[in-house]
């Protein structure tokens, strides 16, 4: 639930390969002890599967260490999957948290970091993941590299394939493909770790040269081409939870957003049990626009509501996601792909390319689609 611009941000984390290290192990003779915790189904996108976990560590900073780099290791040879560097590390959770009044977090004796590890579709991906840390000491001006977090991924597992909630042409969704935000969004709360947003997306429509997703004042909803567009159940399911009551925002001002309880952050939204413990959940909504209430059944491709400015919203999107259970924030956020889009472009690349179909994946968040 953020700014579209956010994606600029999101697109500048580059993926290195490079050589071979030697041996690791779950901790290493130092006593560091590091686990991997929130151990996703991998997802495959247009170029890459995608392996989500997230790694549980010590607190490094009161030792006196900076964290430098992580090195993602195929664990059978020790190459070197992917480097993370110090202008691409992952957003590291620790206490103390920003204050929060309408959600009181716990104090944590631990740091939490999330990756999403990205393997080329032509690759075999490796059975088991092992990582490394390079930590500066800072009071002994020396580099401390910590062997760790030995993890197999279960690609056994196969994620939920949706419908889209949007129809039409020039979409763009974003910031679920993606090693940031919300990806890395964890929340910790009456003593378990909230990951509602885990694998949430926002989306918009561009202009016809994929540059621009408004024409005109920025400061006025209708200026987006997203804007009212009808939102559809992306399965058949039974509509649990709804609220469309909420003034909207105005364009990008961000001007009504008084918030008295977690759940006006999604602004007017609905939730959908669609069977399996999984719950589709629209956010940011039309005031009174919803085509459905409380108690509905609803099928696929069914218009449920329209795409607005509501909540915590910097300009008119859609914010969508699925978990394991009705709460937005502290719920299991659950990966999903997408049962068929039509790529026809890339963000701010007006090159004009043949439409390609793909079936049962998600996106890379440069890709422009187009859904029937």
């Amino acid at each position: 639930m953020k700014q579209l611009s956010y994606l600029l941000a999101c697109l500048a984390l580059p993926v290195f390969l490079a050589g071979c290290h030697k041996k690791s192990d779950e901790t290493t003779s130092t006593g560091y002890t590091v686990e991997v915790i929130l151990k996703n189904v991998p997802f495959r996108t247009n170029e890459f599967l995608r392996i989500p976990y997230s790694l549980k560590t010590w607190e490094w900073k009161k030792t006196g260490m900076r964290l430098k780099q992580i090195n993602i290791l195929n664990d059978a040879d020790k190459t070197i999957i992917q480097t993370l560097d110090s202008l691409h590390l992952p957003k590291v959770l620790m206490y103390p948290f920003p204050p929060n009044p309408i959600m009181p977090w716990d104090k944590i004796n631990n740091y939490y970091f999330s990756i999403q590890l990205p393997i080329p579709l032509d690759q075999q991906p490796p059975a088991r993941i092992s990582h490394e840390l390079i930590l500066r000491d800072t009071i002994h001006n020396t580099d401390v590299k910590v062997e760790c977090g030995v993890y197999m991924p279960d690609y056994s597992a196969t994620p939920l394939a949706i419908a889209s909630p949007v129809k039409g042409t020039r979409w763009l969704f974003f910031n679920q493909s993606t090693n940031d935000y919300h990806f890395t969004t964890l929340i910790f709360a009456g003593g378990i770790i909230g990951t509602g947003e885990r694998f949430a997306f926002d989306n918009g429509q561009l202009d016809e040269n994929f540059n621009e997703f408004y024409s005109g004042n920025p400061a006025v909803n209708s200026s987006y081409f997203c804007y009212g567009d009808t939102l559809y159940a992306i399965a058949s399911g039974v509509v649990v939870a709804c609220r469309d009551t909420m003034i909207e925002n105005d364009g990008n001002l961000r001007n009504h957003v008084d918030f008295n309880m977690p759940i006006d952050y999604a602004g007017n939204y609905i939730i959908i049990d669609i069977g399996n413990h999984h719950y589709a959940m629209y956010a940011h909504c039309v005031k009174n626009s919803f085509l459905i209430t409380m108690g509905d059944s609803v099928t696929e491709g069914q218009p449920i509501a329209r795409l607005g400015n509501s909540g915590n919203s910097d300009s008119p999107h859609l914010h969508f996601q699925i978990g394991d259970g009705q709460d937005f924030f502290m719920s299991n956020g659950l990966p999903f792909v997408l049962k068929k889009f039509t790529r026809i472009g890339s963000y701010q690349d007006p090159t004009p390319i043949p439409p390609v179909d793909y079936f049962n994946m998600m996106n890379e968040q440069t890709v422009v689609m187009s859904f029937e």
